[in-house]
Parts: C-alpha cells; structure tokens; sequence
C-alpha cells in the first residue's frame, strides 16, 4: 500500500479524531477522502493541508458506570456515534478502576447499584479527581441516593428513562461541544 494513502484509523491518528469522527466526516463529504470497495482513504499532503483550516471535533472517553446491561449498551451506542469512545463498568469498582486506567473525559453514572452506590463511587472519585465531570443518570432523581450524591458536587443530572438526544445534548454541554457538529 502506498504510505501516503491512509485508511481511515491512520487518518484519525494523523488529525488526532476519533475513527469514528473521521468516517462520519468522509461519509458526509466533509473530509478529502475516496472509496476502495467499502473502506474509506485518505491521501496524507490533502489532510494536511485540509487540516491547516478544518479541525475535527476531538474524541472524548466516556466512562459508563451501570449495572444494567441495557442501559450500558444504549450510553453507549450513542456515545459512539458522537464518536467518542466508549467504556463500560458494570458495577463501581470496575468503574473506580476505569478510571484509573484509562482517564475518562466524563462519567456517566447511576446511583443505585450493588455493593458500592453511586454516592460512594462519587466519593472515592472525588479523593483523587476532584473535577472529573459527572452526569448522575437515575430513575431516582428525587431519592435519597440523589440527595447524597449532592455533596459531591459538581454533578449534571439525566433522569431514566431518558431519550438519545437528551444524552447527546447532556454529553454535548459536558464535554463543549457545539450541538450542530454533533451526529444526528
């Protein structure tokens, strides 16, 4: 392969994107790209140069932190197609650990789980990164656990059930993003 031809995961290294963001860009046309069959290249002198006037949104990793396995998986497919990248905790532990590991942009997080509740999660956070954004997604909203997570503060508030757009619009004002470069 010709090195200065690029698929599209060594173009979102190139622009610093998420690969998702850069297939999304290539699909609308708003990115020098051509087809090979189905995959999607780049030619390396045009995305350099089309980078020197058009920035990509940055990718952001969000940590998901739910013990329902649909839940997680429907934060998740929506963070993915903002073209974020998504990781997942079943339970809080795995969750404190994520963050750890791989330093998330934005938490999203329920309040009732087992073992260790939302509210612990968030104070345990808070010792050790005290400005990590946090959105409490609960069907509590008015519950006691809500009322603990409180002290926590800074937090955002997504109320269960919830519709994609109501994530992506929370996830949007979160991480900064101008809503209209957002998927659709």
């Amino acid at each position: 392969m010709d090195p200065d031809v690029l698929n599209a995961s060594q173009a979102a290294t190139l622009l610093g994107a998420h690969v998702e963001t850069i297939r999304r860009l290539a699909r609308r046309g708003e990115i020098p790209c051509f087809k090979v069959g189905k995959d999607w290249r780049f030619h390396r002198a045009l995305l350099e140069r089309w980078s020197q006037t058009h920035r990509p949104p940055r990718s952001a990793t969000v940590l998901i932190v739910d013990d329902e396995p649909a839940t997680r998986r429907v934060m998740s497919r929506v963070v993915e197609r903002l073209g974020h990248r998504a990781l997942v905790a079943g339970d809080a532990r795995a969750g404190l650990e994520l963050v750890e590991r791989e330093a998330p942009a934005l938490v999203l997080l329920d309040l009732r789980m087992p073992e260790l509740s939302g509210p612990q999660f968030l104070k345990l956070l808070r010792a050790t990164h005290p400005s990590l954004p946090v959105v409490i997604v609960t069907g509590y909203p008015d519950g006691e656990l809500m009322q603990e997570a409180a002290q926590y503060a800074p937090l955002m508030l997504l109320a269960k059930p919830f519709l994609p757009e109501q994530l992506e619009r929370t996830m949007g004002m979160v991480l900064g993003e101008d809503r209209a470069s957002m998927a659709r």
